[in-house]
């Protein structure tokens, strides 16, 4: 049987089995109680980094508003967006509705002093730092919030309401987000604002402007105007992503000609590159992994490999043979090479590489080069005694007692042909009772598996603080 018929039958069977199985659950947000308002809810409950959004007002069930509170989720905040209107937004349709009496009913300084007890709710919660960001109305609650000490960092989307003595007061790192084609902030009036924040030198402030839009551009536009579309995931990014100090929580930029999640002390001269499974390098377990690993003082670098393609498994139309071709981890791995440059020519002296899935592919290509220092190999997939074979570094492997991509069998092999590797240190592990995918796809209410994960991810560290030095 040829090399070609070959490759194309290993492709059929990752298309239908462990690879394409059991895919990232991001779990969809619930309404719960927090400090006595209704509130949806989204993201990692154990998380120290909270982010409050605050509606405009169409109130907190508006879907593209909870879509924008899944975004901040998905960048490893607990995002929380309570209903400050108690059931009753506006509701323009009605042609009944007044605004007038409406606005008088709910007041931004109502508003303002409902954020309180969610926020000391949060702070009960362990949440140990808290961005607000606001809509339109929720932009003043937002200023007002920034004029306190309650938070650590304030957002506005083209806010309404706000003056100089809103912005006079404020007391912690601050973005303006405004539309060009807004009357309730006028260039002139954004100018002001602009020219007060830049005097207060002891926090970082941005305004930007975002041209050929109008008021409410963030969470109102047409689905079907791309320049709008546009604009609005822009000021989305830049919500989540700009300024990151701010909220302590990973940036994404550009390293190496790819996109990347990274999180850790910049100045770091070590440093982990964290290669994802099929479904990419935004998936919120992955990037808690990453987390852990900046927490134990590396500079975790997350890039994402498939260029904004990640796969899919909830789309009824992805053709599974056709991404694995158009994302090889021979890509992934001549991609790799250059975000390696880039982090030894920020003064970088070591460091690992963690594969999950099909990262281990590219990871255990990796470790035949010399490029890396070590190492870690978490239930790959693809990977063959050849690889192994030409395994030049530290190498861990963290597998799966119930996994097809790596069966037993094939396990002890690589294990038996690492042993005979006297000048590589190595570590096979297999975890008993799990399946391919556990250490990031794991489910949150089986405490075994999670223990599992969390015992692998360990068991990485371990691996990094070994060798990575």
């Amino acid at each position: 049987m040829s090399s070609f018929y070959l490759f194309i039958l290993f492709i059929l069977f990752l298309s239908s089995s462990e690879c394409f199985g059991n895919p990232p659950t991001y779990g969809a947000g619930t309404v719960q109680e927090l400090g006595g308002l209704k509130a949806y809810v989204r993201g990692p409950s154990d998380s120290k980094l909270a982010v409050l959004l605050i509606s405009d007002i169409y109130g907190y069930e508006v879907p593209k508003f909870r879509k924008i509170a899944d975004k901040v989720a998905a960048a490893g905040f607990l995002a929380v967006v309570p209903d400050f209107f108690y059931g009753d937004p506006a509701n323009s349709s009605d042609p009944h509705f007044n605004i007038e009496p409406w606005l008088k009913n709910h007041t931004t300084d109502k508003g303002y002093e409902d954020a309180k007890p969610v926020i000391a709710a949060l702070r009960s919660k362990g949440v140990s730092a808290i961005g607000a960001a606001g809509f339109c109305w929720g932009g003043k609650v937002a200023v007002k919030l920034a004029g306190s000490v309650d938070i650590q960092a304030a957002v506005l989307l083209h806010p309404g309401l706000v003056n100089e003595d809103d912005i006079n007061k404020v007391k912690v790192p601050i973005a303006i987000l405004a539309a060009e084609l807004d009357q309730a902030l006028p260039a002139e009036q954004l100018t002001d604002f602009e020219e007060i924040l830049s005097a207060k030198a002891e926090f970082d402030s941005l305004v930007k402007i975002y041209p050929g839009v109008a008021h409410g551009f963030t969470v109102r536009y047409n689905d079907e105007d791309k320049f709008a579309v546009k604009s609005a995931k822009e000021a989305h990014k830049d919500m989540c992503f700009g300024n990151p100090p701010t909220y302590g929580a990973g940036t994404v930029q550009e390293l190496g000609g790819l996109k990347a999640y990274v999180r850790g002390p910049s100045n770091s001269k070590l440093a982990v590159l964290l290669i994802s499974d099929i479904y990419g390098y935004e998936v919120p377990k992955f990037r808690k992994i990453a987390n852990k690993v900046a927490a134990a003082g590396f500079f975790a670098v997350v890039p994402d490999f498939f260029h904004g393609d990640a796969a899919n498994a909830s789309n009824p139309n992805l053709d599974r043979v056709a991404w694995l071709k158009n994302h090889t981890t021979d890509n992934g791995y001549e991609d790799a090479k250059p975000v390696i440059a880039a982090l030894r020519s920020k003064g970088v002296s070591a460091i690992g590489v963690a594969g999950i899935c099909w990262g281990g592919k590219v990871a255990v290509k990796l470790a035949g080069s010399v490029d890396i220092q070590a190492a870690v190999l978490m239930h790959p997939s693809q990977v063959t005694e050849d690889d192994i074979d030409k395994v030049k570094v530290p190498i861990a492997i963290l597998a799966a007692e119930l996994d097809n991509a790596i069966p037993a069998e094939k396990l002890k092999d690589f294990e038996e042909r690492l042993s005979t590797k006297a000048k590589v240190d190595n570590f096979v592990k297999m975890y008993p009772g799990v399946k391919h995918g556990f250490t990031v796809r794991y489910n949150d209410t089986d405490k075994f598996v999670v223990k599992s994960a969390k015992e692998s991810h360990q068991d990485m560290l371990n691996w990094f603080t070994k060798h990575v030095k």
